[in-house]
This record gives structure tokens, sequence and C-alpha cells, in this order.
């Protein structure tokens, strides 16, 4: 499977692989395999047939150094063309998000609809192991609900090689960390101070920024997960407090919806899934991202097939499926980067779910 860093963000136009373009090529048409009297290699377009092996072999030594000059000329202008979509985010998209961090910070979220992506999930479904495949980092895990209050993720793309940054802050609170590995103490730490020690749920927005390298330029608010019923010594409309929170900020139509769902449950009964349709009844804004893949029932792959087909309940931003750091893995201190090949040999081996790697889901 793909990074899920990489997959994720392409679903928002987030310039992690830019795809090379060449408006003066049309589009490929097939050639029949008998015109030049050598097989084409499968897959084998118009532009790659012409340069094949078996065919520029057989031309006189000054045409191939031609073609040879030509192709590399054409090599040069895709990549200057992907240096210029590079440039023009960092000059026009990045201070956009940079704005909107901004004016979020100052707390004016109730008077102007600011644009956000929203993450949304029923308890265990995976949300946390999903936000840190994205930004690298280990969240709070514990039983019971363990985002308490908004966290605003603000992960920023370093180009030059830096060391990894971040900072926290809630409150009139700002603390600086040196290590990924200080973000989940911290985290704690803030959602008792904000949102008291004995589990209830707060609407105050703590907020984290993180620089690295290895992570997409990309905001994300990170909600509660949705409980059925309170836990331990948990308020008991504890529930209902998570529902009225997460209604504030999936129901701004300036909101992309993030509605992460198990794979080894029935779509159809998730609470997520079902708030956001209410909110997003044609479902415009709403992307589905399918977890825990290895705990699929057998016979029922066939059904988890047809949701990230968008067959089942269709998201015009559509599905994708993930298979991210489970507790298992964290149990053994797994690395993220362990985690991800992981994923990959999964996807790559399983009898129904490999034929996903084709279609980029």
């Amino acid at each position: 499977m793909n990074n899920p860093r990489s997959n994720f963000s392409s679903a928002f136009g987030c310039p992690i692989q830019i795809p090379k373009q060449n408006s003066n090529v049309p589009p490929s048409l097939p050639v029949p395999v008998g015109v030049f009297g050598v097989p084409l290699r499968s897959g084998c377009s118009n532009q790659m047939a012409f340069c094949a092996p078996e065919l520029t072999d057989r031309k006189p030594e000054h045409e191939q150094k031609v073609s040879k000059r030509l192709n590399d000329r054409e090599e040069d202008k895709d990549e200057a063309a992907a240096c210029s979509l590079d440039n023009q985010y960092d000059r026009k998209i990045r201070p956009c998000i940079d704005l909107v961090d901004s004016l979020r910070k100052l707390d004016i979220g109730n008077d102007l609809m600011l644009p956000a992506i929203a993450v949304i999930g029923d308890r265990n479904s995976g949300k946390s192991s999903v936000l840190e495949a994205l930004s690298g980092v280990a969240l709070p895990r514990d039983k019971g609900v363990i985002t308490r209050c908004p966290l605003e993720l603000k992960l920023k793309k370093m180009t030059a090689p830096q060391e990894w940054k971040g900072v926290i802050y809630y409150r009139n609170t700002e603390i600086q960390l040196q290590n990924a590995s200080e973000v989940k103490k911290a985290i704690r730490k803030a959602q008792d101070i904000v949102a008291g020690t004995n589990g209830s749920i707060s609407g105050e927005l703590i907020s984290l920024e993180i620089w690295s390298p290895d992570v997409p330029d990309l905001t994300l608010i990170d909600l509660p997960g949705i409980a059925r019923e309170a836990v331990g010594n948990q308020p008991q409309d504890n529930g209902q407090q998570i529902k009225t929170l997460l209604k504030k900020y999936i129901g701004c139509k300036e909101t992309i919806i993030v509605v992460v769902v198990p794979c080894n449950v029935d779509i159809a009964t998730t609470e997520a899934l079902k708030m956001a349709q209410e909110v997003d009844p044609t479902g415009e804004r709403t992307l589905g991202v399918l977890t825990k893949p290895d705990l699929v029932n057998e016979g029922t792959e066939e059904t988890v097939l047809k949701i990230v087909q968008n067959e089942v309940i269709p998201l015009r931003k559509g599905y994708m499926i993930v298979k991210c750091y489970g507790q298992m893995d964290f149990c053994n201190e797994l690395s993220f980067t362990s985690t991800i090949q992981q994923e990959r040999e999964f996807f790559e081996t399983h009898k129904h779910f490999s034929t996903l790697l084709d279609e980029n889901k």
C-alpha cells in the first residue's frame, strides 16, 4: 500500500507527489503489435513505443543520439514544470494555509467560516492511528475517550534539512517540543488542564504545530471519538457532549469531513458516518477512510472492496483504505517506518485487497 501520508494528502490536492504533465502530447492510442515487426512491451504508450530499445537500437547511431537529446529535453521540461508547481504552491497555497491557521489561533472561528478538515470516527475506529501515520508522532492512547478536546494538528513540511520541531498551544500557554517522543505527554497534560482529569469533554482548542521534512503541508482538526455510553467516571451525558461538539465543526459548509470507519463493522451502523450524512447528505465534502483491514471477517472481503470502490454508500471524495499502527505494534514499540513497510506487504500479498494497489486506494 502507498504511504498513508501521501495517499491521504493527495485527496486534498497537497503537492506530495506532483504528476508530470505535458499539454503538447496528445492522448496515447494503442499501437498494433506488428507495425514495427517487434512486439511492444506491456503497457507501452505511443511515446514509449517509439523510444523502446528494440526500435532505437535499429536506428543509425547519429539518429539515436538525436532521439536521446530530444527525450532528455522533454524530461527537463517535465522537471521544470514540476518545480514551477512547487514554486506556485510555496508562493500562493501555503500562505493561505498559514493565514487560516493564524486566524483560527485568534479564536475568530465563530465570526468567520474558516475552511478546515475535521477528522471524526466512532470510539476505537482507528482514528488516532490514521493521524499518527500522517504526523509521524505518537498520540495519547488509553481506554475510553482518547481525544477530549478539539486538537488542531498543523503539519508543516520543511524543504531544507532541519531538525524536527514542535510547539503546543493551549489557553495562554506555549510549550516548545524538541523531540517527537514528547508529543504524547504534552497533549495529555494539556487535555487534563483544559478538560479536567475526570474524562470530561471540552470545546476549547488545543493546537499542535509540527515542522518536519517527513510530513505533508496539512492542517487537520482531530475531534473526540463518538461514544455510545460513558466509561468509568465520565459524565453520563458524555456521548451527547461529543456529538454537540462534532456538529459545531462538521456543520460548517467550509469543512471537509474525514470519516474513519473500521473494516470489521457494518459501515451503515457507524455513528460518525450517520452524523456526516446529516450535515452533508449528498456526500459532497465527505471522505471515507477504512481502517483495520487485517480484522475483516473471512468471506466479507468483497463487501469491503465494494465500499472502497464507492458502490455502497457513495461519497463525492470517495474512500481510501489503510492499515496503520495497531495495538500490538504499540505494545511492541514498532517504529512508524516499519509499520508503513508492514502495511505495503499486507496489501501486496492479500488475496483480495492486492488489487487496490493498482487503483491507488
